[in-house]
Parts: structure tokens; C-alpha cells; sequence
């Protein structure tokens, strides 16, 4: 009994340390998308501040046909692009990173990060550039709106248990920052709403359902 208590508890710090860390919110080109015009930039927007250690990127050069949909095996035969490094080194929840032309096929990016509690966080995100595409990869969205439920309001900022947000951002439970500390004056735990955030997951509109 002495020994599954110790690894329920080990189980209980690790499930607490994982909610710590700064998990993505979203990426540009949306992870698996299939655009027509090369992109001249990627941005990675973590749920909260992050620094980016590492971005590498490269192009699949496997014979082998693999598709977007089913994912890459991890054994493909990759040719790195050379990146700068201006992106790296800083704190911030959007990162923008510069891309040189890119020819058709499919790229792969690989990123590590440390998260605001200095955790060491990572991640992976593929998109191919092609013909038959469409340039849905997220580029030109300027602003993501979505709908859930206050879960707290502290200060400047509130919880929101949220949908997806347009087609970038998955449904999750995260705390926003606000433009304006008066549009959520009036708002409590519980409270269905409306809402709309900027690319910095800044909070800028909200209103009650």
C-alpha cells in the first residue's frame, strides 16, 4: 500500500508540474494544412510566455509517399533550411520566425522551448506547400473569435473554458489577458460568453450570451 501511495503522488506532482508548463496554443501554417503560396513566415503562440531555445526546420526529401494526414514516422530523410536566430532567446507568448523561399513539398518543424516556470517543453508541426492547396494556413487571421464559459476573473485577467477558436486553436481552459480591465467588470464564474482575442491571445472583446 506504502508503494502506491508513493506513485500516486509521483503520478498527482507530475500531472501538476505538466498543467506549470506552457503548452502551444496554436501555429502558422496550421499543423497538417496544405497551402498554395509558400509562406514567409511560421509563428508559434504559446498559452503563455515561453522562450524558444531551438526552431529547426527541414524539408521531407523521403521517396517514400507519406501522407500529412496519416503523419510523418519520424524515420523520413529530412534537408535542413537554414533559419536566423532572431527569434531566439525571447519571452513571449507569439513568435514570429522569418523563412527564406520555400519550394513545393512538405516541411517539418521541430522546437524547444522553456517554458515561463523554466520548464523544458517541445513540439513538432508539419505543412506541405502544393498546387492543389489552399491558403487557409492561418497567415492572414488577424483576430480568433470563440465561445465557452468564465471559470474566473482575477484582475487583468480571466478563465475561460473555450471551443476552438476558428480553425487555429483547439478547445481548451486558459486564462487571457485583457486590453481593457472594464470589459470583464461585470462578468463571474459561470457566465456563458462570447468573446474575441488578437494573434497575441490578448483578449480584446467579450460579451454575456
Amino acid at each position: 500500500m506504502k508503494k502506491l501511495g508513493i506513485f500516486i503522488l509521483s503520478l498527482l506532482l507530475n500531472f501538476s508540474a505538466a498543467l506549470a508548463h506552457s503548452p502551444v496554443g496554436f501555429v502558422v501554417p496550421k499543423d497538417g494544412s496544405i497551402i498554395q503560396k509558400a509562406p514567409e513566415k511560421m509563428e508559434i503562440v504559446f498559452t503563455a510566455p515561453a522562450k524558444l531555445i531551438k526552431v529547426e526546420l527541414s524539408k521531407v526529401t523521403s521517396d517514400q509517399k507519406k501522407s500529412l494526414i496519416s503523419g510523418l514516422l519520424g524515420n523520413e530523410a529530412l534537408t535542413p533550411i537554414k533559419l536566423s536566430k532572431d527569434h531566439l532567446m525571447k519571452e513571449l507568448r507569439r513568435h514570429i520566425i522569418s523563412l527564406p523561399k520555400l519550394n513545393d513539398g512538405i516541411y517539418k518543424t521541430a522546437w524547444r522551448a522553456l517554458s515561463e516556470d523554466g520548464h523544458a517543453i517541445k513540439g513538432e508541426f508539419i505543412f506541405e506547400v502544393s498546387p492543389k492547396g489552399s491558403d487557409t494556413s492561418g497567415t492572414d487571421v488577424k483576430l480568433l473569435n470563440g465561445e465557452g464559459q468564465v471559470k474566473r476573473v482575477r484582475g487583468t485577467k480571466i478563465t475561460i473554458k473555450h471551443g476552438p477558436l476558428g480553425e487555429l486553436m483547439p478547445a481548451m481552459t486558459m486564462e487571457f489577458n485583457v486590453s481593457d480591465k472594464k470589459i470583464i467588470s461585470n462578468l463571474k464564474r459561470g457566465d456563458k460568453v462570447k468573446f474575441q482575442v488578437n494573434k497575441e491571445l490578448e483578449l480584446i472583446k467579450i460579451e454575456s450570451k
